[in-house]
């Protein structure tokens, strides 16, 4: 008998969050650009409040009927503390997001003493990129493994995006970055298996607009550059 009476729980519950759905995405479709998909809608911790993912890692949040909106944060109070729940959504989000670009993807250099790591989206032709190339000994004898992930932010086709492909191509991918951040013009290969366009997607979704930008492994973004001791003492808080 209980059995029965959480299946049916169950059902109703369903039937109400598709219920909600239909007409949410009904409702927000007419407010979004021609061709934005709607990803998913989720229930958030506000009862009849539901957040809407619609290509941004940020949500929409939306009355079950779907007549009124917000876009912001939402907190939580605590007794001791105040919690960002979208901040932790978001970080959740992109770290879903990252698990589409595997290992053997990114170039990486790794520190011996490895005690953090972290994803950098860059570019070949950006000066802050090249600064942080710079350092990367620094980087790694602070422990800290760094693996790049292409973005070339004049876009895919562009005299940027041809670079960086022919980095990933190469036969020495970490030597042929090195090169091209020095300003060195190399003769580049090409190979159907390139990973810059799938990466500058990505990144996109992930919300980057510029370069280096720098993820953690708990889904942080920490957009610009930072120093290596900067960097420690930010994926060390």
């Amino acid at each position: 008998m209980k059995f029965r009476l959480l299946i049916n729980s169950f059902l109703i519950l369903s039937l109400s969050i598709s219920s909600n759905e239909a007409e949410i995405k009904e409702r927000i479709s007419t407010i979004l650009p021609p061709g934005t998909e709607i990803e998913a809608i989720e229930e958030s911790n506000v009862p009849n409040i539901f957040k809407v993912y619609y290509g941004d890692v940020k949500p929409l949040y939306v009355s079950k009927d779907g007549k009124y909106f917000l876009y912001g944060d939402m907190f939580e109070i605590k007794s001791s503390k105040i919690i960002n729940l979208t901040a932790n959504d978001v970080a959740k989000r992109r770290m879903k997001l990252m698990q589409d670009i595997s290992k053997d993807e990114l170039i990486s250099f790794i520190s011996k003493n490895e005690s953090y790591s972290v994803t950098v989206f860059t570019d070949v032709d950006c000066g802050y990129c090249r600064k942080l190339h710079d350092e990367i000994e620094n980087y790694n004898d602070l422990g800290i493994s760094i693996h790049y992930a292409a973005f070339p932010r004049s876009g895919i086709g562009t005299e940027a995006f041809t670079k960086m492909v022919g980095a990933w191509c190469s036969e020495d991918p970490k030597e042929s970055i090195t090169s091209l951040k020095k300003g060195k013009n190399l003769r580049l290969n090409f190979c159907d298996s390139q990973p810059v366009a799938k990466h500058y997607v990505i990144g996109q979704k992930l919300g980057i607009t510029g370069t280096p930008a720098i993820i953690s492994n708990n889904g942080e973004l920490y957009p610009g550059y930072f120093s290596p001791k900067d960097l420690l003492d930010k994926l060390k808080s």
